[in-house]
Parts: structure tokens; C-alpha cells; sequence
């Protein structure tokens, strides 16, 4: 009877194995389709977020291209301005020396003339504005008087 008993244990332990092993198998099959659902779920966000930063790059890439721009425009303004400031110094020492009055006129700074007046460009055209208000230098009366419209059209020495 023994033997009975025996195999019959056996059996219930041959079922409770199977019964188990199942156990585990759906347990398995269940962890790996959630750590599939975890992979996808993070693979949707990296995508999303991958996006978002195509976005941001292609803002700033967008920011770059119309600063780059503004700034040639702001350069070859400031290359004309310099070339008006020199040409504008140089005929004031014109006008000085025909005058025959020593008139101190400041020199463009090195380091502006390097950066803007030593470029040949092709002039910018730029709508003319008003000039600027005249500054405290005090000029001599003889060159005032020169200075004057209709006297300098007369002479012809200086075009503004």
C-alpha cells in the first residue's frame, strides 16, 4: 500500500508542479508584456520629447539666421558711417588749411577705422536723415561764415 500511497504522492506533486510551473510562466509572460508596456510607454515619451527639443533647436536656428542678418545690415552701416566720419574730417582739415585757420579736428579712433574704414564695400544705401545736431565744438567765426549754406554751394568745397 505503500507503493499506493507513494504514487500517489508522486502524482500530486507531478500536478502541483505543473500547477506551479504555469503559475510562474503567467507570472513571467505578465512581467514581460508590462516591461514591453514600460519600454513602449518611454519610447512614446523620448519621442515627444525629441520633438520638442527639434522644435527649440529650429527656434534658435531661426534666431541665429536673423541676428546673423541684422548684424551685416548693422556692419555695412557702420562702414558707411565711418567712411561719412572720415570723409567729413578730412574736409574739415580741407577747409581749415584754405581758411588758413588751424582747426582741431579729432582723428577717427585706430581701432574703428581697423574695424570699419579699412573695408571696401560696395556702398549701402541708406536713406539720408537729418544731421545730427551740432555739438559744442566752436568753430572760429571765419570758418562759420564758410560754413554757411549758400556760401558753400557758391564755393563748391563741400557736399552734404
Amino acid at each position: 500500500m505503500r507503493r499506493a500511497g507513494a504514487v500517489a504522492t508522486e502524482e500530486e506533486r507531478r500536478r502541483s508542479r505543473m500547477t506551479s510551473n504555469r503559475l510562474s510562466a503567467r507570472k513571467s509572460r505578465m512581467k514581460r508584456q508590462q516591461h514591453v508596456d514600460d519600454l513602449t510607454a518611454e519610447s512614446e515619451r523620448l519621442r515627444r520629447e525629441n520633438e520638442a527639443m527639434r522644435a527649440v533647436v529650429a527656434g534658435a536656428l531661426q534666431r541665429t539666421r536673423a541676428l546673423e542678418q541684422e548684424n551685416r545690415v548693422l556692419a555695412a552701416h557702420a562702414r558707411q558711417l565711418c567712411a561719412e566720419l572720415l570723409l567729413c574730417n578730412s574736409q574739415l582739415r580741407l577747409l581749415g588749411d584754405v581758411a588758413g585757420l588751424p582747426l582741431d579736428v579729432p582723428d577717427v579712433p585706430d581701432h574703428l577705422v581697423q574695424l570699419y574704414g579699412g573695408l571696401q564695400m560696395a556702398p549701402v544705401v541708406m536713406p539720408l536723415s537729418p544731421p545730427p545736431p551740432p555739438t559744442t565744438l566752436q568753430l572760429p567765426l571765419e570758418v562759420q561764415v564758410l560754413l554757411q549754406p549758400d556760401l558753400m554751394d557758391a564755393v563748391g568745397m563741400l557736399e552734404f
